[in-house]
């Protein structure tokens, strides 16, 4: 395959990654579960794809050095920005990770100070229903 053209087909994964990256990013700051449940087969398979072009242009340096100097800095900004973004993401993966931990952890610390502080429920009785409000956004 020409070089010109193996490196389009990287530049194109890149700007690909960086949409879904972005995406990504933009749902994770609302919290949206089921919308980065449907990206992540998306998000996994362009990685897959970029991760196996970047090793093809490593195994075979002579491909980047066959571009012209305006198409390899084009290429070299594009990874930039890809590098950028995956940052943002994983600050943001890091982030809402900690958000849900910390909920749990007051949801179980709160469980475990009800049933230490309550007495059993008499037979036939309910137990009571608590309000609990998050905020999804992080």
């Amino acid at each position: 395959m020409p070089p010109l053209e193996r490196a389009s087909i990287l530049l194109g994964l890149v700007r690909e990654l960086v949409a879904v990256l972005e995406k990504e990013n933009a749902l994770l700051r609302r919290m949206d579960v089921e919308g980065l449940a449907e990206l992540q087969e998306e998000k996994c398979a362009l990685v897959d794809a970029y991760e196996a072009e970047l090793d093809h242009l490593r195994r075979t340096p002579e491909l980047v050095a066959a571009l012209d100097p305006a198409q390899r800095e084009a290429l070299m900004e594009a990874i930039r920005e890809l590098r950028r973004v995956m940052r943002v993401n994983l600050n943001a993966l890091a982030a809402a990770k900690e958000v849900a931990e910390r909920a749990a952890s007051h949801i179980a610390a709160s469980l475990a100070r009800t049933v230490a502080s309550t007495r059993p429920l008499p037979p036939g009785t309910t137990g009571e229903v608590v309000p609990l409000s998050l905020d999804r956004c992080v």
